[in-house]
């Protein structure tokens, strides 16, 4: 009997060991999941924030160059344009972060167009190039660059999102192995008081009924256990001398 007891309880800990085992495994890779993801956000943020601070630089050099009445503009354009183009490849270095950036990279090369064509001598004024055609180009490049963070082809969300699965598939084999636990417990439970709890029981009931009132001692039950018959036969044979005892 204790050996069966035992394989019972020693199968529940092990089935409590494994969701343990699979949880904690579970939740140390969804902790570096996101740990990448949270690192991956601010590498983005931080570039996409030099990106917009080149874009400005360049920005400002044009001003300059036709409030002054300059042909060309002054080297914070150059600094900036070596800037912005640092940051975009810093920025470039999965096959999805160049997906991501691909939006940014044509209205870059689309403002820089605009510009190489008029310091060519398009032939317009600066101011009405300015606000005619560079204006546009700018804010269209400045608007992609803001978007490169908040689309949700990024992929970044993506990612994220992809995390949010994860907890779900995490969560249901701890729930299933709890479920399995649960229902190992309530079979342990049955085949303990089935076999073991309920013959005891009725033995000492109809050993007492023997005793206190000279009801035969007849317990009915069934069990495999070989100590429990064993006990039942032991029980019979002490009632037996009794019977045979001279009084």
């Amino acid at each position: 009997m204790r050996k069966k007891i035992s394989i019972g309880f020693i199968s529940l800990a092990l089935v409590l060991l494994l969701a343990g085992a699979v949880s904690v495994y579970e939740l140390q890779r969804l902790r570096n999941q996101s740990e990448e993801i949270v690192a991956l956000n601010m590498r983005n943020t931080e570039l996409a924030d030099r990106m917009l601070t080149a874009l400005q630089s360049q920005n400002s050099a044009i001003l300059r160059m036709i409030f002054s009445d300059a042909t060309t503009p002054d080297a914070g354009y150059e600094l900036g344009r070596t800037a912005f183009y640092d940051a975009l490849e810093a920025a470039s270095v999965t096959e999805e972060d160049i997906s991501d950036l691909a939006a940014v990279r044509v209205a870059d090369r689309e403002y820089q167009e605009v510009v190489t064509a008029h310091l060519a001598d398009d032939g317009t004024e600066d101011l009405d190039w300015f606000l005619a055609t560079y204006m546009q180009a700018y804010y269209h490049l400045d608007e992609t660059l803001k978007e490169y963070l908040t689309s949700p082809a990024n992929s970044i969300p993506a990612r994220a999102q992809m995390l949010e699965k994860s907890v779900y598939k995490t969560i249901t084999p701890s729930i299933l192995t709890l479920m399995i636990a649960i229902i190992i417990v309530l079979m342990f439970y049955f085949f303990v008081d089935s076999y073991y709890v309920r013959p005891v029981i009725r033995i000492h009931k109809s050993l007492h009924n023997y005793l206190s009132h000279g009801i035969p001692f007849a317990p009915k039950f069934e069990s495999n256990d070989d100590e429990i018959q064993g006990l039942k036969e032991m029980i019979d044979e002490l009632v037996e001398r009794k019977k045979t005892e001279p009084k």
